[in-house]
């Protein structure tokens, strides 16, 4: 589904796909969360490339990238999968500037990588990012070896992927049957159900107070904005204030009658925020 041609680079070992759109030495780099791939940016890499050179690259164990069996998915393992993906394309250097954008769980993701690598990320963009709730016991409960068929059988249904996805938007007719299809085919690949099991298996190492990450936001000294539905059901509004209130320098935008994909959903709203922010 991807807006421009896909590439593809192997980082430490596993063979990624990615997408390279626009030129420039200002890279601005966008990372998906999980059960998710570089798809989710196609609405917005067309215009955000008139401007910027962008990356935007399947994670280790989604979309089209490698899917390796009982891999140790941790915070720092994708944050520096996402430090050699900037230094293999050519991102970082005198005269560069990188700038990352998570969305949900891969905020968490390009937070580490900020805060462990200083000097690499010159300006953060967090969208209804992962990292300022606690996790649900059911969550917790879910990754245990016995619950995986039935848990399994649940959430590959139709019906379930379909409510999953209407819970996603505001408004629902954002859905077309092809991005329905798209994303029942990739809850059902075998290999990225495996994915979600070991990283629910492996939250502990994905927590970023757990790891340590969140006690260190007050060194994060770039400029950060943070973008979010008012309406997200996955990751309330709420913990977009409880980020703004433990990243300095940063700015919160609420998109209004807006889920938690904003980027799909929002689209114009969304460009039009990351524009202001890139060029202030």
């Amino acid at each position: 589904m991807a807006t421009h041609p896909t590439k593809e680079i192997v980082l430490s070992g596993h063979r990624h796909r990615y997408v390279e759109a626009g030129s420039g030495n200002k890279t601005l780099l966008l990372v998906h969360g999980v059960s998710s791939s570089l798809d989710i940016f196609d609405k917005v890499v067309p215009a955000l490339s008139k401007n910027w050179r962008v990356l935007a690259l399947d994670l280790l164990g989604f979309g089209e990238s490698d899917k390796p069996a009982n891999h140790d998915y941790t915070l720092h393992v994708y944050a520096n999968l996402l430090l050699e993906f900037l230094r293999k394309t050519g991102s970082l250097g005198e005269g560069k500037e990188v700038y990352a954008l998570g969305h949900s769980m891969g905020g968490k993701y390009v937070i580490t990588l900020a805060i462990e690598n200083h000097g690499v990320v010159d300006r953060l963009i967090l969208s209804n990012t992962d990292g300022f709730v606690n996790i649900p016991p059911v969550i917790r409960a879910a990754s245990v070896w016995g619950a995986r068929h039935l848990l399994e059988k649940v959430v590959t249904h139709k019906a379930f992927v379909r409510r999953a996805m209407r819970t996603v938007y505001y408004d629902p007719s954002h859905i077309t049957k092809e991005h329905f299809e798209h994303n029942l085919r990739m809850i059902r690949d075998k290999a990225t159900f495996n994915t979600i099991m070991q990283l629910n298996r492996n939250y502990k190492k994905l927590d970023l107070k757990r790891m340590g990450i969140r006690g260190r936001l007050g060194e994060l000294k770039i400029p950060t904005l943070i973008i979010w539905g008012d309406s997200d059901k996955f990751i309330s509004p709420k913990c977009a204030q409880a980020a703004r209130d433990e990243i300095q320098n940063s700015t919160l935008k609420i998109i209004p009658k807006c889920g938690h994909a904003p980027m799909m959903e929002k689209s114009k709203e969304f460009v039009s925020l990351i524009e202001e922010f890139l060029t202030s």
